[in-house]
């Protein structure tokens, strides 16, 4: 699984959003959202969706949230992926080789 997206948004006043899309492979993707609610008394939850592309998973995760929480989501986006990927050999400084000695 790879970390693809990284998503923040609301649903009304009543709850923030924080979840991660990730790919499972063969181009299948996976959302995780975290309801937070902004008040107390409201409870929590953690939602899963589905979908083959990026942008149907958003929608799925979305329609789960305002069927889990009730309420319609306002907001969903995608923010800028800060993970850190391979980096590339160019950062990397090149040492010499060392050889083990000849054994004769």
């Amino acid at each position: 699984m790879a970390k693809k997206a990284l998503l923040r948004g609301n649903a009304g006043k009543f709850y923030s959003i924080r979840g991660t899309i990730w790919e499972l492979g063969s181009f299948a993707y996976r959302a995780y959202l975290h309801l937070i609610p902004t008040r107390s008394t409201l409870p929590r939850w953690v939602v899963s969706a589905d979908g083959m592309s990026i942008k149907e998973v958003i929608g799925a995760a979305q329609a789960r949230a305002r069927s889990t929480a009730g309420i319609r989501v306002k907001t969903l986006e995608v923010v800028r992926n800060n993970v850190a990927g391979p980096r590339p050999d160019t950062d990397v400084p090149r040492v010499p080789r060392r050889y083990p000695p000849p054994t004769d």
